[in-house]
């Protein structure tokens, strides 16, 4: 499809409204307040308007180019791009934004696109996915996140492969402790984080209470699905953690329609415990 030259802003918390505003100007520039201790984190995500977030275990397919573009958007703020492994596994990571973001991101000394950061307990991966673009590319940073039960030869592996391995402190569980882990990223530089998902991941976030922001992408799709992955009933815990609306763009043309919405992420809940992360 054809990009549209600008979105409708139907609704923003603090700036005049409705106005049409230039697509390469959504988002741009992103302002989002970290508290102490630890790097903003935002959220972003599809989902279809019978609240799927992903299909089969895949969300690409769900938004339409113009979803792609903003999300590329999104990449251009962050210091580091936060997947799962399970994403990594099912489809692959890639933390690429706008040619003309790479750009001033370098003018400001800044690598010229995000960190791609994979969390994984154990970072156990077969030989196809080691051959994977996350690994492969290096026009971006590659991170696998783990604890100390990686064993040496899965070390070994991940790092002649492409990628970097950092240690996290472990929950009593065995698994990245997400508040320490976050912590430790301000140590490295690392104050904007954008977590792409997939569900199980975003849901394990929420759940450590440290989402700031989500940006949701809603289209007319129906996944027709028995049980998908879903925001609110899942991953936000049945909403448990409140969402307040900053701002809301539409995209209008004959043949679609998409919402984008951006909601400051308030009273996070914490799960009392959490299944193994990859």
């Amino acid at each position: 499809m054809t990009l549209p030259e600008t979105l409708t802003l139907v609704f923003h918390a603090t700036e005049p409204h409705p106005r049409e505003d230039r697509l390469s100007a959504v988002y741009e520039p992103l302002h989002v307040a970290a508290p102490a201790g630890r790097p903003a984190v935002i959220v972003n995500m599809v989902q279809t308007m019978d609240g799927a977030v992903a299909v089969d275990g895949r969300a690409w397919h769900l938004g339409s180019e113009v979803d792609h573009y903003l999300f590329r958007t999104l990449r251009g703020w962050a210091d580091a791009v936060w997947t799962g492994a399970g994403t990594l596994r099912r489809n692959d990571v890639i933390a690429r934004t706008h040619p003309h973001l790479q750009a001033r991101r370098r003018s400001e000394g800044r690598s010229a696109n995000p960190l791609a950061i994979v969390v994984s307990r154990r970072a156990q991966f077969r030989e196809d996915v080691l051959r994977k673009h996350f690994f492969a590319d290096r026009d971006f940073a590659s991170i696998v996140l783990t604890t100390d039960l990686i064993a040496e030869v899965d070390r070994r592996r991940i790092e002649e492969a492409g990628a970097a391995v950092w240690i996290a402190p472990a929950t009593p569980t065995g698994d990245v402790h997400l508040p320490q882990a976050l912590a430790m990223f301000i140590e490295r530089g690392i104050t904007r984080v954008l977590a792409e998902g997939g569900p199980e991941a975003n849901r394990r976030l929420a759940g450590a209470g440290v989402i700031d922001e989500l940006f949701l992408t809603v289209t007319p799709k129906v996944a027709g699905v028995p049980a998908p992955a879903r925001l609110v009933a899942g991953i936000l815990g049945g909403g448990q953690a409140g969402l307040v609306p900053m701002s809301e763009y539409q995209y209008r043309a004959p043949d679609l329609r998409e919402w984008y919405l951006r909601f400051r992420v308030v009273s996070p809940f914490r799960l009392a415990a959490d299944p193994p992360l990859g």
